[in-house]
């Protein structure tokens, strides 16, 4: 297995193809005729805004700001502020190189960026409210939690205290170097955006009340590495208690390709880095300005920096973790789409024709690719364009998440599993149109590939009820029923860990719960939603992607 290649191509060609792609509790008060409110939390008061008769605290800290000395440590608690602190605009975004078409509404980018957002419609006298807490996807290199994709507005309208959070990115977030191992007991480094993740949820635990949640139902959700953080979590000893319930939409860390393999590993690279930088202490780092860095990471790979098992946050393999059922034994809400990967990604832009899927395939799996053909059957361009796709997909994106609701299933917690298959109707004219003849030629290359098709990503917005947030996108009649009927699913879970449970205003398809080693029943949604059962050949082909261990 020797001759075998990384996914970074394809998921390199896969990102740019997609990347457009009243009251609350007793410490809150609303100022009677204005838009603005008020809620006091443990480090202070802030004051927040009502929008659409929503409560929105935006830019909320959680930690102190990881810079200068706190560049590449665990997040530090926050100091008390005495005065009222604003939360009525997005904080400054973590520090990352632009997307095309990544549409942020906040302003500025920084390392001082361990913020997130809430979105509630709690009043004084209503039972807490459950709590639903996003972790945004981007390859631990792009994103923050002020993209309209996330926005919460339309899920607080269904009763839930909604968060969106940042965390550190790419190096920032990510450099291990043993200097820095050295500057703690644990001696471990790197997964700093991990931790920031789990001091957020710390936070969250601590103070939701205040803004009408319960701090006693938090479910945890998040896409495509937003999903693998959401899969750590639930592994990690440092995450224990701090959430009940959790959603991975289209990916996790149990595809172990996606984690640097050991300490000593993500060690070399920082001390590589570091040596790049023309550094010869972890002081000298710290002091070069965070553009100068992000330039200097962005000079090969930027994915380099990623989560790895540092003995601390991740003691062991994610999929160890689970083999043992060791993992948070809590009710998982779990699914990919049925177009991950775009058959254009798997053959890196040349054609697609069965001799250049064969050649794909045996640069892929070398000595293996033979019996992993006979799952793929190709004999002309169409078949070559379809089977293109699935082996990008289930390579890149399925069997990780597949492997995900396996292993879970085998615990005593619920499982629900789903495939995401409605058509996306692609861009507007507008949207096309806007920007300089590059960007025009690039959107309509993007154009053509997500056009009715279900890819990465593609769900997000129907899940959180944001179809009319997100205005890039030429929605149908169709695509809001299906929207109606996931969000209210997701809903339905975070409320009761039980999608099929709640609300009485959308009919729903009865969503069966997992079954262990058997043909799996799961939801398929689309127009119409319906169960389906796991074709054998579905199953095989997992079974057998999981028996020559092509994810390790």
């Amino acid at each position: 297995m020797n001759n075998r290649i990384k996914p970074n191509y394809i998921l390199k060609v896969s990102i740019v193809l997609l990347i457009f792609v009243t009251t609350l509790n007793k410490s809150f008060a609303q100022s009677s005729p204005s838009s603005v409110a008020y809620v006091t939390v443990n480090e202070g008061k802030l004051q927040g805004r009502i929008e659409n008769g929503v409560f929105v605290f935006k830019g909320v800290p959680y930690a102190a700001p990881p810079v200068g000395p706190l560049r590449w440590k665990a997040p530090q608690r926050l100091a008390h502020w005495s005065d009222i602190r604003k939360a009525r605009d997005f904080s400054a975004r973590p520090v990352q190189k632009s997307g095309i078409l990544y549409e942020f509404r906040s302003e500025t980018m920084s390392e001082d960026c361990l913020y997130l957002n809430i979105w509630s419609t709690a009043k004084r006298d209503d039972k807490p409210h459950p709590v639903y807490v996003f972790i945004h996807g981007g390859s631990f290199i792009h994103g923050d939690g002020s993209q309209p994709a996330y926005d919460g507005e339309s899920m607080a309208k269904k009763g839930i205290v909604y968060i969106s959070i940042n965390y550190r990115l790419g190096v920032f977030g990510f450099l291990a170097h043993p200097d820095l191992g050295k500057e703690n007991q644990f001696g471990a480094s790197g997964n700093y955006g991990l931790l920031d993740q789990v001091a957020a949820l710390k936070w969250i635990k601590e103070n939701i009340s205040a803004f009408g949640g319960d701090p006693k139902r938090i479910t945890i959700g998040g896409e495509s590495v937003g999903a693998q953080s959401i899969s750590a979590h639930m592994a990690s000893p440092l995450s224990k208690g701090l959430f009940s319930a959790a959603i991975a939409q289209s990916s996790s860390l149990l595809d172990s390709r996606r984690l640097i393999r050991s300490k000593q590993a993500s060690e070399k690279l920082g001390t590589d880095f570091a040596t790049f930088t023309k550094s010869t202490s972890i002081a000298e780092m710290r002091s070069i300005d965070e553009k100068t860095l992000l330039k200097l990471a962005s000079k090969g790979d930027p994915r380099r920096f990623k989560p790895t098992v540092d003995g601390y946050f991740l003691p062991k393999f994610p999929t160890e973790v689970f083999e043992a059922g060791e993992q948070a034994k809590v009710p998982l809400l779990v699914g990919w789409n049925a177009d991950e990967v775009p058959s254009l990604a798997f053959y890196r832009l040349k054609r697609a024709t069965p001799e250049n899927f064969y050649k794909r395939v045996r640069k892929i799996y070398g000595e293996d690719a033979a019996e992993v053909l006979k799952y793929y059957p190709v004999k002309t361009k169409k078949e070559a364009k379809i089977a293109g796709a699935k082996v990008g997909s289930d390579w890149l994106i399925n069997f990780g998440t597949w492997r995900l609701a396996e292993l879970h299933a085998k615990s005593t917690a619920p499982v629900y599993r789903y495939l995401f298959d409605q058509p996306h109707p692609g861009l507007t004219p507008k949207t096309i149109k806007d920007g300089n003849v590059f960007q025009v030629l690039l959107k309509k290359l993007i154009n053509r590939a997500i056009t009715g098709s279900a890819f990465h990503a593609a769900e997000i917005e129907y899940a959180l009820g944001n179809l009319e947030v997100q205005k890039n996108y030429a929605w149908k009649p169709a695509d809001y029923q299906v929207s109606e009927q996931m969000q209210a699913y997701f809903s339905n879970f975070i409320h009761n860990s039980n999608p099929n449970i709640g609300s009485k205003e959308v009919t729903l398809v009865n969503w069966p719960q997992q079954k262990v080693g058997a043909k799996q029943e799961y939801l398929r949604i689309g127009l119409p939603s319906k169960v389906e059962i796991e074709r054998d050949t579905t199953r095989d082909r997992f079974l057998l992607l999981q028996r020559i261990k092509f994810a390790e």
